[in-house]
């Protein structure tokens, strides 16, 4: 008999990331309702300490950036948009018309990378 496994670490990363980077926004809506939902699948497919392990990296990733960013960046309402990339990746991209941020994710237990760049509109 063939185990099949569903679970998708890296999937479920990028859903962590997802999840904690919004909330340290004042208020986000995600556009891509069917694309978080098999998200949130994969991450809830995991064991409760993969999810841990997961968070925490994420959060001290988050904290360590928002030390480095002016908080009015966080301080206003954005939309979340989950983009599939060619590799089979997600680019998170947390914004507004003004500014947004691009994550990309590798997941590798402890050694996980998160990577971001900020692109904001040039004031007229």
């Amino acid at each position: 008999m063939v185990k099949m496994n569903f679970t998708n670490s890296q999937t479920s990363f990028e859903y962590a990331l997802y999840m904690i980077a919004a909330s340290y926004f004042n208020k986000s809506a995600c556009l891509s309702e069917i694309t978080e939902k098999n998200m949130l699948l994969q991450y809830k497919e995991q064991k409760l300490n993969s999810q841990y392990q997961m968070e925490e990296i994420c959060i001290e990733f988050m904290d360590n950036l928002v030390s480095k960013i002016p908080s009015r960046f966080f301080e206003r309402s954005v939309a979340v948009k989950l983009n599939k990339t060619a590799s089979g990746k997600t680019e998170i991209v947390i914004g507004d018309k003004q500014s947004f941020i691009v994550f990309h994710a590798l997941y590798a237990g402890k050694k996980s990378q998160i990577r971001y760049q900020i692109w904001c509109k040039k004031a007229t």
